[in-house]
């Protein structure tokens, strides 16, 4: 019975899904701080878990799954879950990462979001991380402005037919330096809203 409950019964690779200790640190507490059959009960609701041996056993939790009989089995011991309907399982993060709709990157943040749930305090980024941004940010910024300017010139090129159906040459000169300056402030926008 051990095999079935294994967090690796989708015979994915065993890669780690995260890297570095920002990431490692709230998967970590949320492993150490939540029961998953805290989690699983709050998910199925109060009253829907029946104990069964030393296993707790409820219809699946996870979305995208309806089943009409008890597939979806909690072990209190390893502090794991399997479905045995959706062949889903693992432990309290990856059940908070697959109910809450976390893409398998994003499993920090599942994990923080659990802390909260349950009360408690997310562990915070290291000062290395910040130091790291900080020495990022000239690089960053450069990098904005090139996609700035890029974005200035091709909104340029379509009021380019306008400028020049301007006939005297000064003031045509004069209406392109205007536009020019005038669409910084859209480009800017335009950069911003393709970087979210």
């Amino acid at each position: 019975m051990e095999a079935y409950h294994s967090p690796n019964q989708g015979k994915t690779p065993n890669t780690p899904r995260y890297r570095g200790i920002s990431y490692t640190k709230p998967i970590d507490a949320a492993k150490e701080a939540v029961p998953c059959i805290d989690l699983a009960d709050r998910l199925a609701g109060p009253g829907k878990f029946r104990k069964v041996g030393n296993r707790w056993t409820t219809n699946c939790v996870l979305p995208g799954h309806e089943d009409r009989v008890p597939s979806f089995v909690v072990y209190p011991e390893t502090n794991s879950f399997y479905c045995f309907g959706c062949l889903r399982g693992g432990d309290v993060v990856e059940l908070a990462r697959l109910a809450w709709g976390y893409d398998e990157r994003d499993a920090h943040i599942a994990a923080a979001e659990l802390l909260m749930e349950f009360g408690h305090t997310p562990p915070e980024r290291p000062p290395s991380r910040f130091s790291k941004e900080e020495r990022q940010r000239p690089a960053r910024g450069a990098l904005e402005e090139v996609k700035v300017r890029s974005a200035q010139r091709r909104l340029m090129r379509t009021l380019t037919p306008l400028v020049t159906s301007i006939e005297d040459p000064e003031e045509r000169r004069e209406e392109a330096q205007r536009i020019w300056r005038d669409l910084a402030g859209v480009a800017r926008l335009l950069v911003k809203e393709t970087t979210r």
